[in-house]
């Protein structure tokens, strides 16, 4: 006789609470990620028909969907920093199948193709020590003045996902990066003698379309430079060594298919 009635909690996975690399700090205090922790379970294996959706237009929106599955607490993840969402992520790959996986590449030193192994708890992670959500930049070439905000995750994709395709269907050709920044900037003061003010509920298109395409690379380097000193989670690459000529190298913990469905091998 077939049973209709079976306890199958056993297979609920149990969710492990990790220290998130911000500490906290980027969230305020109505943020369950306030208290810089984080509870995750391991993916079970419904969802990898979502990996089945994965392409290069909404590479990101999987992984958001990815997170939001096997994460306890209700949250926004377009909030959270870039460097929580892919901890998240690479402790979900942990504990769901493992801290190793491979990558096929080239060897930087001597070419040849190689198969490196990748174990993600050898990469040390940092912790936010300070954090500014909101900050202010003189840029050294052109002089102007921005007002930005911290870029968060849902800048991210939409920086690189659906919106920033449709600028180049309007014939805007700029890296998400660069978009990114856009997004980011709430303001600017301009080095004009009437000291115009740009705001990004005004003027967003005149931003996007005529200055930030022309703004000098040095002044994209101090905005890199500035956003660096609050770099926190993977910042550090490990050391893998090539099999056929013996040379060290860095490698870095690059997400491939094995990554997301261990083959095996």
């Amino acid at each position: 006789m077939a049973k209709k009635d079976l306890d199958l909690s056993f297979l609920k996975p149990n969710a492990e609470e990790f220290e998130l690399p911000s500490r906290g700090l980027p969230y305020n205090e109505k943020n369950p990620l306030s208290k810089g922790k984080i509870h995750i379970r391991p993916w079970i294996t419904s969802e990898e028909k979502i990996l089945d959706k994965f392409d290069r237009g909404n590479f990101f929106n999987v992984i958001k969907r990815l997170i939001q599955n096997a994460v306890v607490e209700k949250i926004d993840i377009d909030e959270m920093t870039d460097a929580d969402v892919f901890f998240v992520l690479y402790w979900l790959r942990v504990i769901t199948y493992g801290p190793t996986y491979k990558i096929d590449r080239e060897c930087p030193e001597c070419g040849s193709k190689i198969s490196v192994t990748v174990n993600i708890q050898d990469y040390p992670i940092k912790y936010l020590e300070e954090y500014k959500d909101e900050f202010e930049l003189e840029l050294p070439v052109s002089k102007i003045k921005l007002r930005m905000k911290f870029p968060k995750f849902g800048s991210l994709i939409e920086a690189t996902e659906s919106k920033h395709s449709d600028l180049y269907k309007m014939g805007i050709k700029m890296s998400p990066e660069i978009y990114r920044y856009a997004l980011c900037t709430e303001e600017m003061t301009l080095p004009t003698e009437t000291k115009d003010i740009l705001t990004k509920a005004d003027d967003f298109n005149l931003m996007l379309n005529k200055i930030w395409p022309m703004l000098p690379a040095g002044d994209l380097v101090e905005i890199k430079q500035y956003l660096a000193k609050f770099d926190h989670g993977y910042t550090e690459n490990a050391t893998s060594q090539c099999p056929e000529c013996q040379k060290f190298f860095n490698q870095a913990p690059i997400m491939t298919d094995e990554f997301f469905r261990p083959s095996g091998r």
